[in-house]
Formats: structure tokens, C-alpha cells, sequence
């Protein structure tokens, strides 16, 4: 009951007082000082650990294409305008690369809209092809980029970069008609990029070879991210109290990322570079992102592991009923830690892929859909996992 009634004030505090978490507002600020207080009462040594990033501010986007009123929004972290002219449309890298844009409005859709643009910072994984419409782009200079989603009744956002520099909106792809041959549009963002600063909390308690614990506590501009991130969040704050109080051979670093819904990830950029540049320190991390979700079981996977190593967690979570083991999934903070070479678990739901299609980062991610038993199991199985690692 303890644990559980711990669970429950961290939700709350994080999902229902403070709500959007976004890297770089008020709101995430308001995260960051309680979650460093809330480590520092337990007895932690915390460092904020600081970086440069946007306030992006919306207040909203019209578009209207020859007199009619056409339902738009703005891409994530666009910047603002009010621009008129023709409309002109493309739907692959050889039409792109072939149109006269100038003074134009540049109609995104088709192959060119097929999935989410990475973003120009983004290091992980940047295909070449995303690159060479984003180049195209900007060398060509539209006065602005419509994109078209892929789906027909959400508008899916394609470019999300606030280092792209031409202003972009997005239209579901049920308007893609409204907007063909040849017609002549005005479209109005009412966004704006504030320089902001933001932080990574990092807790750390004891001595010896590290057991890193992380997850994410920003959000997406529009989601209380009860799932994504608020429980790993949650769980994190209440294994920290759980802990300390444990005898561990090992020191605990609790580190909560700041930026994984950020379009450049710079708060994982600033760890990894202040942080992982020392991985023999490391004994073991752990990832929690996505835990908690109602009607699924907690699933964990695997990174870096050694055999041995591989067959003792197996081993030792055969014994917990509602936790499986998935295939490993390439995302998440938990490959920072194994591209560094760090044997890593990643803790999350067994319906992820679901939560990732229908509810992440959208207003859906409430606390209507955390399962709070199943929380409280995965903080129970964390703190035992931990502990066996010490034997």
C-alpha cells in the first residue's frame, strides 16, 4: 500500500497539477524542481544538469485557400508566419527537387509524407532520403510548407525541427483535394521560439560501480504524458525511497532525462557527453518508459547482456507472473546506455506498440489508463532486480 499510495501522489502531481511537461515551459520546470526535491528529501545528492533549449509557443494556425477556411495546425516548433501565394503541390523527391517554389506555398503529400521527417540534429537514425527533402527545402526557400498526413481523419505531424528553417504546417489527409491544382492560399502561424533553458535531474546516493536508473519527464506539448513518461517518472521516485534504504554494494544514480519528446533530444545529448564518457563506472542501467499501462502485463528486454548474465535476469523474472520478456525495440533512453556498451533493461508494457499507435502524446495519455497495480509491481520487481544483482 505504501508503494502504491507513493505512485499515486507522483501521478498526480505530475499529470493532473502540472500537466504538459514540455521541455523548455513552465510546466516541465515545475517538474524538474519537484522531482530534485522530492530526491534531495530522501536523502540524494541531485545535480541539475543544464542545457540549452525552445519554448515553443502556439497560439494557434488558419489557413485559408482560395476564400474557404481550411482546418490546419502547426508543425511542432514552427516558426510563425503570414504569407500568401500559390499553391504549389508534390509528392515526390523528383518533383520536389524539379518545382519552382519561389514565392510559393509548397502542398507536401504522397511518398514525400509516407512517415515522420527526422529531424537535421538528429544522429541516431537519419535516413538519407529525409535529409534530401529537407535540403530541397530549404535551398528553395517557399514561403511556407503545408504538409499532408498519411492518415486521413489526424493530422500526423511530418516535420517536427526547430532547426528547420522555412515555416510548416500540417492538414489531415482527408483535405488533400481542397488543396491541388493550382490555387492560391493565405496561411497565418501564430507560434513563436523562446530561448529557454532546461535540466536533467540526476540523483545519486552511496559509492562504487553505478546502478543507473532512468526515464523521462518531459512530454509532448499537448499530453499530461501519463504513460509516456509520468509513470516511468513516478516509479523512479518511489524505487529511490525504496532503496536508500536497502544495502547496496553499488551506487545509485537516478537520472531523469529531460528532452526525449524534444525534436534535438538535448538533454541525452548533454549526458551522454558529460556523463557516459567514463561507461566502465557502470554496473547495470535500467529503463523505464511506457510502464503501467492498463490491460497489459510489464514487459522487459535486454541490452549488452552477457550470456550469463542474460540467463541469471531470466532466471530470476520467471518468478513474477506479470512480467514478460519482448523483443528488444530500438528506442528510448535505454540505448544510450547500451550504445555505450552498459548492459541495460528497458521496463515498459507489452501492449507498447498500441500505446505508441492510439495514445502517446496526445491528450488520451491520462491517468484514466495507468493501471496502478501493475506499477506498483514493476517498482516491486525493479527493487528486487536490484538486489540481486548484489549476490
Amino acid at each position: 500500500m505504501k508503494i502504491k499510495n507513493s505512485l499515486v501522489r507522483h501521478m498526480e502531481k505530475l499529470c493532473q497539477e502540472i500537466g504538459s511537461r514540455a521541455t523548455g515551459s513552465a510546466g516541465n520546470k515545475a517538474a524538474v524542481d519537484y522531482a530534485a526535491e522530492t530526491f534531495r528529501s530522501l536523502g540524494y545528492d541531485v545535480r541539475l544538469q543544464e542545457f540549452p533549449c525552445m519554448n515553443w509557443q502556439n497560439d494557434g494556425a488558419e489557413l485559408i485557400v482560395d476564400g474557404q477556411a481550411i482546418e490546419v495546425a502547426a508543425a511542432e516548433y514552427a516558426m510563425p508566419c503570414d504569407v500568401s501565394g500559390e499553391l504549389v503541390a508534390v509528392q515526390t523527391i523528383q518533383e520536389l527537387e524539379a518545382a519552382n517554389l519561389t514565392d510559393k506555398i509548397c502542398v507536401m503529400y504522397g511518398e514525400l509524407c509516407k512517415e515522420p521527417i527526422m529531424p537535421k540534429s538528429m544522429i541516431f537514425w537519419n535516413p538519407e532520403e529525409h535529409q534530401a527533402i529537407v535540403r530541397a527545402l530549404e535551398e528553395k526557400q517557399p514561403l511556407a510548407v503545408i504538409t499532408v498526413s498519411f492518415l486521413d481523419d489526424v493530422p500526423v505531424p511530418i516535420i517536427q525541427d526547430g532547426d528547420f528553417n522555412v515555416p510548416c504546417g500540417t492538414v489531415k489527409g482527408s483535405l488533400l483535394s481542397s488543396l491541388l491544382n493550382n490555387k492560391f492560399a493565405t496561411l497565418r502561424l501564430m507560434t513563436e521560439r523562446k530561448p529557454a533553458t532546461a535540466a536533467n535531474v540526476i540523483a545519486t546516493f552511496g559509492t562504487g560501480k553505478k546502478l543507473a536508473y532512468s526515464a523521462h519527464i518531459d512530454t509532448k506539448p499537448t499530453t499530461p504524458g501519463a504513460l509516456d513518461d509520468g509513470t516511468g517518472v513516478a516509479a523512479l521516485l518511489t524505487l529511490a525511497e525504496e532503496l536508500i534504504q536497502t544495502d547496496l554494494e553499488y551506487q545509485l544514480e537516478f537520472v531523469l532525462f529531460n528532452g526525449e519528446d524534444y525534436y534535438s533530444m538535448p538533454g541525452e545529448m548533454t549526458f551522454m557527453a558529460q556523463s557516459l564518457n567514463q561507461p566502465e563506472e557502470y554496473e547495470f542501467a535500467f529503463n523505464v518508459d511506457g510502464a503501467g499501462m492498463q490491460n497489459s502485463t510489464i514487459s522487459y528486454s535486454l541490452y549488452e547482456c552477457s550470456e550469463q548474465l542474460t540467463e541469471q535476469l531470466e532466471n530470476f523474472a520467471a518468478d513474477y507472473p506479470t512480467v514478460e520478456k519482448v523483443e528488444p525495440w530500438p528506442m528510448g533512453d535505454h540505448m544510450l546506455f547500451a550504445g555505450a556498451g552498459i548492459p541495460a533493461v528497458a521496463i515498459a508494457s507489452t501492449q507498447m506498440y498500441l500505446l505508441m499507435e492510439a495514445v502517446m502524446h496526445t491528450p488520451k495519455d491520462n491517468l484514466s489508463i495507468v493501471d496502478f497495480q501493475r506499477l506498483e509491481e514493476a517498482v516491486i520487481f525493479l527493487k528486487e532486480l536490484s538486489t540481486s544483482l548484489n549476490k
